[in-house]
């Protein structure tokens, strides 16, 4: 029986570590080049604009959140085939829309509650890069095609 268990075990743990692996074949075989040192930078065929609506078409916005100017930092590896990968939201930054002395926020709980819908906006935006599947003409370096660490502010001004 502890043979049976044991071997239920193995088999368990080599398939996560197949799967794991799979998810990512480029993250551990070849090197990620930041877009400051590649010959060309990866490039989307229609241009960038198409990323930019295709995010602000799909992503869905905290009631909560209002009167605001915000940007929130990305990050996405491009990979020698033209996909994107490692979609990330690292970093918020956000102002006023309107001054705060002529849109008033009623009380502290709303403000905190505003707080707490910004930050899921990191998890929106990951959520609407991973659905992005355009193909992208990859970096190169050298001749060669390369992946490529692309960082792509996003900018939202909501009344």
């Amino acid at each position: 029986m502890k043979h049976l268990v044991l071997l239920l075990l193995a088999i368990t743990f080599s398939t996560t570590a197949q799967v794991a692996s799979t998810d990512n074949e480029y993250a551990t075989t070849e090197k990620t080049y930041r877009a400051s040192d590649v010959d060309f930078k990866p490039q989307l065929k229609d241009g960038m604009y198409t990323l930019s609506l295709f995010i602000s078409e799909n992503f869905k916005f905290p009631e909560a959140v209002k009167n605001k100017k915000i940007t929130i930092f990305s990050s996405f590896v491009i990979e020698p085939d033209g996909t994107m990968t490692n979609q990330k939201a690292f970093h918020i930054i956000m102002k006023d829309y309107i001054a705060s002395n002529v849109v008033k926020i009623a009380t502290e709980d709303e403000k905190i509650n505003e707080l707490d819908q910004i930050e899921t906006m990191k998890a929106e935006t990951v959520r609407v890069l991973k659905l992005f599947k355009k193909t992208w003409t990859p970096a190169s370096k050298e001749g060669k095609t390369v992946r490529c660490l692309f960082n792509y502010p996003i900018n939202f001004n909501i009344e």
